[in-house]
């Protein structure tokens, strides 16, 4: 885990989430970390030792944002493609209900 970007989340006690991101080199760390940044932020209880977090290492994340209209269009048939793109845009059509 060096150096990785992670995501702490637990359920409490009325089954709600909370989740919380940490940048930290070990799996004990990250968990210390997110501990306190918890009782900070949440619940200054958290201090039950059968408490289970869950732990999501991210290594080059990414996040794009794109609109449904952007991704029909691309969908749309293209004359000058090679058959793989053809079937795969043929799938994602079949996927939005357009084929």
């Amino acid at each position: 885990m060096v150096g990785s970007l992670c995501r702490v989340s637990f359920t409490d006690s009325e089954g709600v989430l909370h989740g919380v991101e940490v940048d930290t080199e070990s799996l004990y760390e990250v968990a210390a970390i997110a501990v306190a940044q918890f009782r900070e932020d949440i619940d200054p209880l958290i201090s039950r030792p059968l408490t289970e977090f869950t732990v999501a290492v991210y290594r080059n994340s990414v996040e794009h944002t794109i609109r449904l209209g952007q991704v029909a269009k691309w969908a749309e048939h293209n004359t000058t493609e090679e058959p793989e793109g053809i079937t795969k845009r043929q799938r994602m059509r079949a996927l939005l209900g357009q084929a």
